[in-house]
């Protein structure tokens, strides 16, 4: 009888430790999300596959990898069939719902990945700013000061001044070079006022036009400017009226859903999403910063595509975890706490190019 009691008590020990049988496989999934977690050589690596290995190296458990679409590793979670869900996973109430979290291990951020523009079409953005009805009222008010201030100078001149302004219409051409060459500081000195009338014209020109050409020179700063913002998206709200792109049931589609977004394309990975940006099928594609930077990276789509400085919907992120499994959330969380407090907790972001959100 006491054998048969030490037996049961073993039991219910092996029971305690994850809510389930020490004979028992967890069964660990994931989806592909660097630098998080992804496959390299064959082999899976990552900030999460590392924390997950550290974790499991002192509780002795066996486990499996499996791997799932995003989409379904949720489902997984929720129904069982997937004990761990080591994908960057935000903690949100609606998923709390459905199945457990561990502690934090990273903070992260919405960003916007767009397509990189080429040079010609950085130089059609540049020439667009400057088909503006106010450019090109500068433009016409310029050749009219140029023009007048032209004539007044050869009617002043011509009399007394015929080596550099001649008779006629020749000699008007001479007078709109000369205003011309001194309204824009250029000063080549063939052509140069004698009389005391002519030399007036001249300082009313260049003083006169000093202050007109500086005011028009920025407004064309300035129009060029807004029309490369414009076009480079560097607002959030520009994209609430064009196509874009994210993870379906991620928590950036349903940011986008709840916040105006009028065209969203979802698809089933971040790979898919940023293909189909770089054909020009979507204006945008929004998720996390740190998986849309490395995932460009690793499709070695860098010179074709570009994350913009545009933060939104903070969350953080944890291990999903199966409501099979009442102790194992504890478990995991505590060694993510003691991991955090380890000096090589830098040391081990810094390798996947993150950064700690207390620093």
């Amino acid at each position: 009888m006491r054998i048969i009691f030490c037996f049961l008590f073993a039991g219910l020990f092996s029971t305690s430790l994850f809510g389930v049988s020490q004979k028992d496989t967890l069964v660990v999934g994931y989806t592909e999300a660097p630098p998080f977690v992804h496959m390299t050589e064959g082999k899976l690596d990552g900030l999460n596959y590392r924390i997950w290995e550290a974790l499991m190296a002192k509780e002795n458990y066996p486990y499996k990898y499996t791997s799932f679409p995003y989409e379904e590793l949720l489902q997984a979670l929720e129904n069982g069939t997937v004990d761990v869900a080591i994908t960057p996973l935000s903690l949100t109430a609606a998923r709390e719902a459905k199945f457990h979290f561990s502690t934090p291990y990273y903070a992260s951020h919405g960003a916007v990945a767009v397509t990189a523009p080429s040079a010609w079409q950085k130089f059609g953005n540049s020439f667009r700013g400057l088909l503006n009805s106010n450019f090109l009222k500068g433009i016409f008010i310029l050749i009219l000061i140029i023009f007048i201030f032209g004539v007044v100078g050869w009617y002043f001149e011509w009399r007394k001044n015929t080596e550099h302004f001649r008779k006629g219409m020749p000699g008007i051409w001479d007078g709109v070079w000369w205003s011309a060459v001194t309204l824009t500081t250029v000063g080549y000195g063939d052509k140069a006022p004698k009389t005391l009338w002519g030399k007036i014209a001249a300082l009313v020109l260049m003083f006169g036009g000093l202050v007109f050409v500086s005011g028009l020179t920025a407004g064309i700063a300035s129009n060029i400017a807004v029309n490369e913002i414009a076009n480079d998206f560097s607002a959030l709200d520009h994209f609430k009226s064009i196509k874009v792109g994210t993870v379906t049931n991620s928590q950036i589609h349903d940011y986008l859903k709840t916040h105006f977004f009028r065209d969203i394309e979802a698809y089933s990975s971040v790979e898919e999403g940023l293909h189909a940006l770089a054909r020009n099928d979507i204006k945008g594609f929004m998720f996390d910063e740190e998986i849309l930077r490395s995932e460009i990276s690793l499709l070695l789509l860098e010179e074709d595509l570009k994350v913009l400085p545009i933060n939104y919907d903070a969350k953080f992120y944890g291990f999903g975890i199966s409501k099979a499994h009442d102790s194992l959330p504890r478990i995991l969380s505590r060694g993510i706490m003691e991991m955090r407090d380890d000096p090589n907790w830098q040391m081990l972001l810094h390798e996947y190019g993150l950064s700690d959100f207390n620093q």
